[in-house]
Parts: structure tokens; sequence; C-alpha cells
């Protein structure tokens, strides 16, 4: 799938993938939708804010991005934490490098 959407439909459509991805806790599969929508929203075309439906699309996709990025953030540093700790312990090291 190209980066540019060329209509609010194909980007509702990459928002909708990622927030069910995220009900299902399928996150590796969101985990490639998230960048693709990201990069779809850094490419609007050019007169979007011209547009109700487009604008409406932004701003609920924003919303919504915005309530999950605390959660997202918490993952991530459990996720390091996790990975320092694996890598402290040397049985930790010994059992994932055999």
């Amino acid at each position: 799938m190209s980066a540019q959407t060329d209509s609010p439909q194909q980007l509702q459509q990459l928002y909708k993938q990622l927030k069910q991805q995220l009900a299902d806790s399928d996150f590796e599969s969101a985990t490639n939708t998230l960048p693709q929508l990201l990069t779809a929203l850094e490419q609007l075309p050019e007169h979007w804010t011209e547009s109700e439906q487009w604008v409406e699309t932004v701003a609920e996709i924003n919303d919504f991005l915005n309530e999950i990025q605390p959660e997202l953030e918490q993952a991530r540093d459990e996720t390091q934490e996790t990975i320092t700790k694996i890598g402290k312990s040397k049985k930790g090291v010994k059992a994932y490098t055999k």
C-alpha cells in the first residue's frame, strides 16, 4: 500500500484497522499499521483542510493517537525494562543465546 492516501476513506480504513488490532491485542500487526497511518497523515493531499470529511477524519485519528500515546509509551518502557533485566542476568542471556 502506498503511503499517499487518496481519500478520507482510505485513511479511515487504516485507522479502523489499527484500532481493531489494538483491541484484539494484535500488537505485531499494529506495529506495521501504525507507521503506515502516521506516514499517510504526513502525506495528506495539498488542500485537505478544505474538505470537511478530511478534517473530521484527521481530527478523529489525532484524538485517538493522543489517547493511546501514554499506553504505547508505557508498553515500550515495560518492554525496555524487561530487556534490561534479561541482559543483566547471565542465566537470561544464556537462555536467549542457546
